[in-house]
């Protein structure tokens, strides 16, 4: 068991998702005409600075639009990079959000993802930048997998800024998500070996008093969200669209008898505090 799981982890750190999407760098003048459809059509900005390093997923209409688009700050999970993730961060992006993920390889405190958000603010007031008074400062969601689930709760702890929080198979402790004040998803997946949710991740939504909910993907591994991801982003564009674009059909996705606890997909649902 112990090889198994040393293996599964080692996987962890090696995987790179498939997904591709069109690349500018900071402060651009103007983005690659190369656009590749995922979903609906994104781009990704990188950012390089003293001591971070950001890539921004967003949609490409935002570079000819003057609306404002909802944020989403993201945390990788131990020894990776957002790399792995980017088809499920370009399917939140295509769902109308500017997707803001750092490359801390070990995140879990939560300071570099919050961060994040204090960058974006920042690039939203910067005239040379592409997101100049683009972003939608006042609602801003934390998500984040494994130490980058962790990373999201605790960003949510230290920036006041975020709305709400998206957990995959994190190792929050119970300490932790007993003092989230927003609105927190905690997934699981009970083929999930690295973080077990009777470990880490249902006690963590037992001592949460804000409102939340759990659900674990059935037969859903640790890595599921990079290698299929389909699910994850359905529900994270959900959970953000209820919480960020304050659209209660979508918040109706988690109530008691709404479609995630009808989806066969998901066992042990629960939820409270709503």
């Amino acid at each position: 068991m112990k090889r198994k799981i040393v293996s599964i982890m080692a996987a962890a750190l090696i995987f790179t998702a498939s997904a591709s999407v069109c690349s500018v760098t900071a402060d651009a003048v103007s983005v690659s005409s190369t656009v590749t459809n995922v979903n609906s059509k994104v781009c990704t900005a990188s950012f390089k600075g003293k001591s971070f390093e950001q890539t921004v997923f967003f949609p490409e209409a935002m570079l000819s639009s003057n609306k404002k688009y909802p944020v989403v700050v993201w945390g990788n999970g131990t020894g990776a990079t957002s790399s792995i993730y980017n088809e499920l961060l370009s399917k939140i992006s295509a769902g109308g959000y500017i997707v803001v993920a750092n490359n801390d390889r070990f995140c879990g405190s939560g300071a570099s993802e919050s961060a994040s958000v204090d960058f974006i603010i920042a690039e939203n007031k910067k005239t040379s930048s592409i997101f100049y008074k683009k972003v939608d400062v006042d609602n801003i969601g934390a998500g984040g997998h494994s130490q980058g689930g962790k990373s999201a709760v605790n960003a949510a702890l230290r920036n006041s800024n975020i709305d709400c929080v998206f957990n995959v198979a994190g190792i929050s402790t119970q300490r932790e998500a007993s003092k989230l004040t927003v609105p927190t998803f905690f997934t699981a997946g009970t083929n999930d070996l690295i973080v077990p949710s009777v470990i880490w991740v249902k006690p963590a939504y037992n001592k949460c008093k804000a409102p939340a909910v759990y659900a674990s993907l059935k037969n859903g591994f640790h890595l599921t969200c990079c290698d299929s991801p389909a699910v994850y982003a359905e529900y994270a564009l959900d959970w953000f669209d209820a919480f960020l674009k304050h659209d209660d059909t979508a918040k109706s996705v988690f109530l008691n008898g709404g479609k995630l606890s009808k989806d066969s997909r998901w066992v042990n649902y629960a939820s409270k505090n709503f």
